[in-house]
C-alpha cells in the first residue's frame, strides 16, 4: 500500500527518494564505471542533500522563529550556504579525487527525484 504524497510527507518523500536514486546511481557508478565516478556520484549526491536539508531548516526558522530581520538572515543563511558549497565543490574538483561527470550526476539527484516525483503525480491526477 502506498502513501498519498501530500504537502505534510513531501519533504520526506523528496529526501527518501533522493537517497534511493543516489544509492542506486553510487552503485550504478562504481560497477558499471570507476571508483572515481562512484565517488562523484555519491559525494554529489550528499553535498546535494545537504543542501535540500540546510535550504529547508534556514526557511523553516525564518517562517517559524520570524527572527527581526528575515530578509537579512535570510540572505546571511543564503550567501554562507553558496560559499560552503563552493569551497567543497572546488577542493573536490582540485583534488582530482572524483570524477567531475559523476560529481555533477550527483548534484542532480534531488532535481532528478522533483522531476520524477512532477510527472508521477501529474499522471496520477490526469492533468
Amino acid at each position: 500500500m502506498m502513501t498519498a504524497i501530500n504537502e505534510e510527507n513531501l519533504f520526506a518523500v523528496i529526501l527518501k527518494g533522493s537517497v534511493g536514486l543516489l544509492l542506486v546511481l553510487t552503485i550504478g557508478g562504481f560497477v558499471f564505471f570507476s571508483v572515481k565516478t562512484g565517488l562523484g556520484i555519491l559525494t554529489g549526491g550528499i553535498i546535494a542533500l545537504v543542501n535540500f536539508v540546510w535550504m529547508r531548516n534556514v526557511l523553516q526558522r525564518i517562517l517559524g522563529l520570524l527572527p527581526s530581520r528575515p530578509g537579512l538572515y535570510a540572505q546571511l543563511r543564503f550567501v554562507a550556504r553558496i560559499v560552503v558549497t563552493g569551497l567543497i565543490l572546488y577542493f573536490l574538483i582540485v583534488s582530482g579525487w572524483v570524477s567531475l561527470a559523476g560529481l555533477l550526476t550527483g548534484l542532480s539527484v534531488i532535481v532528478a527525484n522533483i522531476i520524477a516525483l512532477s510527472i508521477y503525480r501529474a499522471v496520477r491526477t490526469g492533468g
